[in-house]
């Protein structure tokens, strides 16, 4: 019996998306078996009263709610939590393997510092004396890198950081980054969220909704109860993904070209709207003139009768909604955003039931620290390619807060390079990542279920929400300690008071600026905004979308979280996930189609070295229709050199041959790359 569209949309909508019942590719090692039977890290089975405790996952690129199964007071398992808006009681693959993540062997026990070439073990009082005496030193020459664009913890830290006199505080990039962006250049203010509940005609420009992008839990239970309801979902890219695949229709277009998909569209929606009615609409007309379907259709492939075909679905929806993304669930263009948003701009669809919401941004209690907005304006891909450079100046301090820059930034070496030119690096992380290994010091952060924790609004969510995660152990499983009170104390330590004693205090401060109740937060209730932020966005300054870098040949990254994210490697439920398709021995296998792959005088089964940003991978080429001509589908996630020897070694980094582009406003965008393709 097959799986149908239907079915399959519903399995996502569920939880793992089948991660828990595909092949085993890595049986050949007896990793599955290691994991199973003889790793002596594994907890045992326990009795006693069982309980579900709410709390957040925070594994991915974005942040939802979890329920965790307690026996005898011990974690056993998670669980989508009903009762949460982002979730709707779907769990992610990592947020399925985040109890066994507490007890995994690339955990960071204690602290550690770098002597002679090799880590040792310190006391915590040790560990945040010599990081004060480290700050104390470098003055206003510290940074901070942070993979937490939701959570208050980055505040705090980000708050030490300026009190000590630097502004270069920075998030990882994220899709949300671009998004805001992209609002402001239309003369707007806020975070960018999607009603897809509300609409019944949904255009995917480039968005793997179900698979990496936004708040996918939540868009899979959306696109499930669409169904029944008749709403169509249109997916537009390059290559099939998850969505791409259940979507009542793909279309193909070449690699990096969704933003001009846009813009044609907008040329041919534009011919229906009145003068005046838009603000700045005269000047879009001369804009998306250069835009006509049939130059457009030529640059993207999309087929002019196929163009008008979208644009007179989305005039003849009564709530259509555009939503931009990349299959990488990163790197997207804020031109390609911006290109979006006017769409919906021009269908006024900004601030309407089914539409695109601006919603506020949330309250800063820091004082001393740059708001988010500031920190997701900045760009740390430029700021680490000036430090690399020399044109800028190496801080005597880096803090990596959440985030794994080693790994996970394209121009990888670029951004290797500048955190070797680094004086003292400080990793606050929960695992062996190959930032934490290659830093000098090492201040273990607890995990969510360890600590308080938090999360306002992520990229996506149709409404302004809040939710409080409290401890559910009594105390960490090691001896770690959460990277916000650390900061705190070092703060103390160094006289630069940041206004509370405790990360719970700055918790209690931030709900009580919410307007929400603390205690009852901390149990697990969700605050949930009623606002968005009116404005009246003008289409005036729509920046062209970036023209494709021109090469013949495009590597195109596609997120798998059952392989692991930008901040976790691959965790013991995810092998199941990991077919042939990905992984073949140690060779990460890439797809391209039939004409791709003669055109590069390969076949499926050869061995291919793909070449980028000054960086290779060796892969094995699968031989897929679903992606483009001219285009290299790669899966993100694979290539670790740190955390265990169940991850490592397997497969190849795609960080290491995707180049940041140069975008508008100064941004980069980096979803998909040129490559060389030569066999191995």
């Amino acid at each position: 019996m097959g799986l149908d569209r239907r079915s399959f949309v519903a399995l996502v909508a569920g939880g793992v998306v089948g991660s828990l019942a595909t092949p085993v590719v890595w049986k050949t090692l007896d990793d599955i078996s290691i994991w199973s039977q003889n790793w002596p890290w594994i907890p045992r089975l326990r009795y006693g009263e069982e309980s579900l405790v709410p709390s957040l996952c925070k594994l991915g690129e974005g942040a939802y709610g979890v329920q965790v199964k307690l026996v005898a007071g011990h974690p056993v398992a998670a669980y989508g939590n009903p009762e949460h808006p982002l979730s709707l009681g779907g769990i992610c693959p990592l947020g399925a393997a985040s109890v066994q993540l507490l007890y995994s062997p690339a955990r960071v026990k204690n602290p550690k510092k770098r002597v002679n070439g090799a880590f040792v073990d310190i006391s915590w009082d040790e560990a945040e004396a010599l990081l004060a005496e480290q700050l104390k030193a470098a003055g206003a020459e510290v940074a901070l890198v942070s993979g937490d664009d939701t959570g208050t913890a980055a505040e705090v830290l980000a708050g030490l950081v300026a009190a000590l006199g630097s502004q270069e505080s920075y998030f990882m990039p994220s899709e949300g980054a671009a998004a805001a962006a992209a609002v402001g250049l239309l003369g707007g203010d806020g975070l960018v969220g999607y009603d897809v509940e509300g609409a019944n005609f949904l255009l995917l420009l480039g968005a793997d909704a179900l698979g990496s992008s936004g708040t996918m839990l939540r868009n899979a239970k959306a696109v499930a109860a669409g169904r029944e309801q008749g709403v169509r979902v249109v997916a537009v890219g390059p290559v099939l993904t998850a969505t791409a695949a259940v979507a009542d229709a793909w279309v193909p277009c070449k690699p990096g070209t969704e933003g001009m998909v846009a813009m044609a569209l907008a040329s041919l929606i534009v011919e229906s709207r009145p003068d005046g009615k838009v603000p700045g609409l005269a000047d879009f007309r001369k804009q998306v003139a250069a835009f006509a379907p049939d130059k457009v259709a030529a640059a993207t492939g999309v087929p002019v009768e196929t163009l008008r075909s979208l644009a007179k679905e989305l005039l003849s929806a009564s709530k259509p909604l555009v939503v931009p993304g990349t299959a990488a669930g990163q790197g997207m263009a804020v031109s390609d955003a911006a290109a979006a948003l006017a769409v919906n701009v021009l269908l006024d669809r900004v601030n309407v039931p089914g539409g695109v919401m601006l919603l506020p941004w949330g309250p800063k209690v820091v004082a001393a620290a740059p708001d988010q907005k500031t920190m997701l304006a900045r760009d740390v891909l430029g700021y680490l390619a000036k430090v690399a450079a020399g044109t800028t100046s190496a801080p005597k301090v880096l803090l990596v807060h959440g985030a794994n820059p080693a790994y996970a930034l394209p121009d990888l070496k670029t951004a290797q390079a500048a955190l070797a030119k680094a004086g003292f690096v400080v990793a606050l992380s929960s695992f062996m990542d190959e930032t934490a290994a290659m830093a000098h010091l090492i201040l273990p952060d607890s995990l969510t279920y360890e600590r308080y924790d938090d999360a306002y609004t992520p990229y996506g969510s149709g409404q302004a929400n809040y939710t409080v995660a409290a401890p559910i152990l009594k105390q960490p499983l090691f001896a770690t300690k959460a990277a916000a009170d650390v900061a705190l104390s070092v703060a103390a330590r160094l006289g630069k008071e940041l206004g509370f004693a405790s990360f719970e205090e700055v918790l209690k401060a931030k709900a009580e600026a919410l307007g929400a109740d603390f205690e009852t937060a901390a149990t697990g209730s969700v605050w949930l905004g009623s606002e968005f932020v009116p404005q009246k966005l003008s289409l005036a300054k729509v920046p062209a979308p970036g023209a494709p870098h021109g090469s013949e040949t495009t590597v195109v990254a596609v997120a798998q979280p059952k392989i692991g994210s930008t901040k976790i490697a691959t965790p013991p439920f995810g092998t199941n996930g990991i077919s042939p398709r990905e992984l073949q021995g140690k060779d990460m296998v890439v797809a391209m189609n039939k004409t791709t792959a003669a055109k590069l005088g390969v076949r499926a089964g050869d061995a291919v070295t793909l070449s980028g940003a000054g960086g290779e991978c060796r892969a094995r080429v699968r031989v897929f229709e679903g992606v483009v001509d001219g285009a290299v589908m790669a899966p993100m996630g694979l290539g670790h050199t740190a955390w265990d020897a169940f991850s490592r070694g397997k497969g190849a980094n795609v960080f290491q041959i995707l180049s940041a582009q140069a975008d508008v406003g100064g941004a980069s965008r980096f979803a998909t790359s040129p490559v060389g393709v030569r066999k191995a």
